[in-house]
């Protein structure tokens, strides 16, 4: 019994670990992205991670939500980019930033599609 619970506790401490380390990775990716490909200065990158953060557990859980359909998601998600998006013109950022990051965020959302739907190759 000792060896089961030591067993889920390893497992949940290296899920942990594992889930922080993604998270971690994912906010540089973006922080790189932002200064090399939209040219943004550190005190926006700042505001936009803090923005992102915020509206982070609300985009997961509309992700996560199993009884709405495709539709529901997008109509869901579209409001919650539309504040982001608001909220990203009243930290500064240019209209064309803005183009940018949405871009750049449909590309990530398409790729990940690909890798569930098990289009992608892994990489």
């Amino acid at each position: 019994m000792k060896k089961i619970v030591l067993f889920f506790a390893i497992t949940i401490a290296l899920g942990t670990t594992l889930h922080a380390q993604q998270n971690t990775n994912m906010q540089q990716a973006w922080k790189s992205y932002l200064k090399d490909s939209v040219k943004v200065a550190d005190p926006m990158i700042d505001s936009f991670m803090a923005i992102r953060t915020q509206y982070q557990p609300q985009m997961r859980q509309i992700f996560m939500d199993q009884s709405s359909s495709m539709d529901d998601k997008k109509t869901k998600m579209q409001g919650l980019r539309t504040e982001m998006e608001t909220r990203y013109k009243s930290a500064g950022f240019t209209s064309e930033q803005i183009q940018k990051i949405h871009a750049h965020e449909d590309e990530m959302r398409a790729q990940m599609m690909s890798r569930r739907n098990g289009g992608g190759s892994g990489q």
